[in-house]
C-alpha cells in the first residue's frame, strides 16, 4: 500500500506540474493574478499616452445604486437610443442584450431611484486607452504585450458579435486616430529603388474617421469613395476589413477592392506600411481577414472618384393581412429584379418586416441609379411597381435626383438605431440562383416558411457584388472566394426585448442556429459564405463561412505576424486556438494528453497491485 500510495504521489505530482505550468503560460493575465499590473503600472501608462487611460464600468452603472450618480443616469436615459452618444464612450455599445458584447452586464435598467442590484462588469474591458497617435498605439500595444493582456481594438461600437469587446481586457479606442487627407495622384510607399506605378485619385483617412466624415469631406471636394450605409461606423475598422460595400460597390467594388494602402501597428508595437509593395502578405490579409486580428489600423488609403448623378428611387409597400403569399409574390418580383440593377452597376438596399405590431408586413424598396446614362434602370423600377400593384398591394413610390451622388451620400440618412437589441445572421446569396427560373420564388418561400416576430428584419441588399467586383479579382482579397459570384446579402435580423429576458434571447439564439441559418445556408449547398458585418455571433464554422478556402493562408499570415495571438477576436483567425472570450489557449495537448495519462495511471496502479499480490 505504501508503494502504491508512493506510485499515486509521484503522478499526481507529474501531472500537477505539467497542468499548472501550461494554465500560466497558456491563459492572458486577470485581475486578480500576479502578472495583473499594479495601479502604479496602469497610472504610468496613463501618463505615457497623455492621460486618456479611463477604467471602464457598464453603461448602466451609474442607474445602479453602488455607482449611482443621478445626471449621468439622467443623461443615460435621454441619450439611450443615440448612436453618436454610444460612439463617443468606450464603456457603450451600439447594440445591446442580443450583441454579445453587452450581454452578460446587467446594462440596461433605467431607473430612478436608482436600480438596488449590483451593475456586473460582463464583457465590458476594464481599462480603455483612447489613443491620438501611432506613438501612443506603439505604447499601448508593448504594455499589453509585456503583462500578457487581453487586447481589444473597438472604434465605434457597432460591431455584432462582440468582436470590439471582451472580459478582464484592456481596449484601444481608436475614435481619436482622426485625419482626411485627398490627394491627386497617390504613389505607394515601396523599398528603395522598386518601380512603382501611381495609382491616381486617393484620399487618407484615420482609423477613428466615421463615414459621415469622409462623405461630408467628399462633397466638399467634389469627389467619390466606396463606403457603407450606417454615418457613425469607422471607415478603417471592421467594415473595411471585413470586405466593406456600399451603395457604390456593383459600380466601383468592394471597399477592400478600394484599399492601395494601410499603416498598421503589430503585435511587436512596430509601425508597417502595407500595399502591394511592401509586406504584401499582410496586406493580402487585412482585404477581409476582418478587424482586430492583424494588427491596429491606424489609417488606410483609399481609392476615390469623379462625382457623377444618381437617381434614389424609394418604394414602400405594406400588406395589411401580413405576410401572406401575396407578400413574399411582392418579394419574388423584388428578387427578380436585383440582378437586373447590379448588372447595370447600379444598387437596391430592401427591407421586409414580415411582423408590425398590427399584424400587417411592410416591405421597403430603395434602389440607386447611378449609371443612369439610358432608361434601363427606370424601367426595370417601373415594372417591378406595377407587378407589385397588380398582386393588390399598395406602393408608395417618390424619386429624387441628385447632381452628385457626394452630396446625396453625405445627407444623414435617419437609420441610425442605436441601443435596440438585435442578433443577426447573414448568407451571400449568388447571381446564378437569383436569375435561375425558380430561384427568386425558392428564395422566398424559404422565408416564409421561417418564424418571425414583431420587431424583425429581413435585409436584402443588392450591393455586395456586381460588374467592379468580378473585375478586382477574387485572388486580390482575402474574404470569402463566394463573393466573386455574389449579387445579394441576405439577412436576418431578430429583434430582442429592451429588458434582460435570458428566455428569449435562448430561443432567438436556437432558432437562428438550428431552423433559420441552415435554411439560408441550404439555398445553395453550403457553397456560400456570410458577411462578417452582419455575423451570426455562434456560427459553428466560422472560418468555412467567413474565408472558406482562404483560411489555412490566413493563418500562415497570423502566425507570421502574431505568433503569439496578442491580437484576437470572437470567430476571428486563430480564434479555435482559444475558448470563446479569448483569455485561455484551448490546448489540445491538455485536451488529449490528460485523459490518456489518467487511463496510463490506471494500467499502472492495476500492473502494482499485481506485483504486491504476487509478493
Amino acid at each position: 500500500m505504501a508503494f502504491r500510495l508512493a506510485a499515486l504521489t509521484v503522478t499526481f505530482a507529474i501531472l500537477g506540474g505539467y497542468w499548472s505550468r501550461n494554465q500560466e503560460t497558456l491563459c492572458r493575465c486577470r485581475p486578480g493574478d500576479d502578472c495583473w499590473p499594479s495601479k502604479a503600472t496602469w497610472d504610468q501608462l496613463n501618463e505615457t499616452i497623455g492621460g486618456n487611460l479611463a477604467q471602464l464600468r457598464p453603461v448602466g452603472a451609474v442607474c445602479h445604486e453602488a455607482d449611482y450618480i443621478e445626471s449621468a443616469c439622467n443623461d443615460l436615459i435621454q441619450n439611450y437610443r443615440n448612436t453618436t452618444w454610444r460612439v463617443e464612450n468606450p464603456g457603450r455599445f451600439q447594440q445591446t442584450l442580443g450583441n454579445i458584447g453587452e450581454r452578460k452586464s446587467k446594462v440596461v435598467t433605467l431607473k430612478i431611484p436608482p436600480e438596488s442590484s449590483q451593475c456586473h462588469q460582463g464583457r465590458v474591458s476594464h481599462y480603455s486607452a483612447y489613443v491620438q497617435s501611432v506613438a501612443e498605439v506603439q505604447h499601448v500595444v508593448r504594455f499589453a504585450a509585456s503583462h500578457r493582456l487581453r487586447i481589444t481594438i473597438r472604434n465605434t461600437g457597432h460591431d455584432l458579435a462582440g468582436r470590439s469587446s471582451a472580459p478582464n481586457s484592456l481596449q484601444i479606442h481608436t475614435a481619436g486616430l482622426k485625419g482626411i487627407h485627398h490627394m491627386d495622384s497617390f504613389t505607394p510607399h515601396a523599398p528603395v529603388g522598386q518601380s512603382v506605378i501611381p495609382e491616381g485619385p486617393a484620399v487618407r483617412v484615420g482609423a477613428g474617421v466615421l463615414t459621415v466624415d469622409l462623405y461630408s469631406a467628399a462633397a466638399d471636394g467634389g469627389f467619390t469613395v466606396v463606403g457603407g450605409s450606417c454615418s457613425t461606423v469607422g471607415i478603417a475598422g471592421g467594415w473595411i476589413q471585413g470586405g466593406g460595400y456600399g451603395i457604390l460597390t456593383p459600380s466601383r467594388g468592394l471597399g477592400v477592392d478600394n484599399l492601395l494602402e494601410v499603416g498598421v501597428v503589430t503585435a511587436e508595437g512596430e509601425y508597417v506600411i502595407a500595399n502591394q509593395y511592401q509586406n504584401h502578405d499582410l496586406f493580402w490579409a487585412i482585404r477581409g481577414g476582418g478587424g482586430g486580428t492583424f494588427g491596429v489600423i491606424v489609417d488606410v488609403t483609399m481609392r476615390t472618384y469623379p462625382d457623377t448623378p444618381i437617381v434614389v428611387s424609394k418604394m414602400n409597400i405594406i400588406s395589411p393581412d401580413g405576410a401572406d403569399n401575396v407578400f413574399w409574390n411582392a418579394v419574388t418580383d423584388l428578387l427578380h429584379t436585383i440582378p437586373m440593377l447590379v448588372d447595370r452597376g447600379d444598387a437596391v438596399q430592401a427591407f421586409a418586416m414580415p411582423i408590425l405590431p398590427d399584424n400587417a408586413a411592410f416591405l421597403t424598396i430603395e434602389s440607386y441609379l447611378i449609371n443612369n446614362t439610358h432608361p434601363g434602370g427606370q424601367e426595370a423600377l417601373d415594372d417591378l411597381r406595377d407587378r407589385i400593384e397588380a398582386h393588390g398591394l399598395s406602393v408608395q413610390s417618390s424619386e429624387e435626383s441628385f447632381d452628385r451622388i457626394s452630396s446625396y451620400l453625405a445627407l444623414p440618412k435617419g437609420l441610425e438605431q442605436a441601443g435596440i437589441g438585435m442578433m443577426a445572421a447573414s448568407r451571400l446569396i449568388s447571381r446564378d440562383l437569383m436569375v435561375s427560373d425558380d430561384g427568386p420564388s425558392h428564395i422566398s418561400q424559404t422565408l416564409a416558411k421561417l418564424t418571425f416576430s414583431p420587431g424583425d428584419v429581413v435585409s436584402l441588399e443588392g450591393m455586395v457584388g456586381g460588374p467592379a467586383v468580378q473585375r478586382s479579382g477574387a485572388e486580390k482579397r482575402a474574404t470569402h472566394p463566394s463573393w466573386q459570384s455574389a449579387w445579394m446579402s441576405l439577412s436576418l435580423g431578430r429583434g430582442l426585448p429592451s429588458v434582460p429576458d435570458w428566455a428569449t434571447y435562448n430561443r432567438v439564439q436556437h432558432e437562428l442556429a438550428t431552423t433559420q441559418l441552415p435554411a439560408l445556408e441550404a439555398l445553395e449547398h453550403g457553397m456560400m459564405g456570410g458577411y462578417l458585418g452582419t455575423p451570426f455571433p455562434y456560427e459553428a464554422h466560422p472560418s468555412k463561412v467567413f474565408w472558406g478556402s482562404n483560411y489555412d493562408r490566413l493563418l500562415d499570415v497570423k502566425a507570421e505576424w502574431d505568433p503569439e495571438d496578442l491580437f484576437m477576436t470572437r470567430m476571428g483567425i486563430g480564434s479555435e486556438r482559444w475558448d470563446d472570450e479569448g483569455i485561455c489557449q484551448v490546448n489540445l495537448l491538455d485536451r488529449h494528453l490528460w485523459p490518456y495519462l489518467q487511463h496510463v495511471q490506471v494500467r499502472l496502479f492495476s500492473f502494482l497491485d499485481h506485483i504486491h499480490d504476487s509478493i
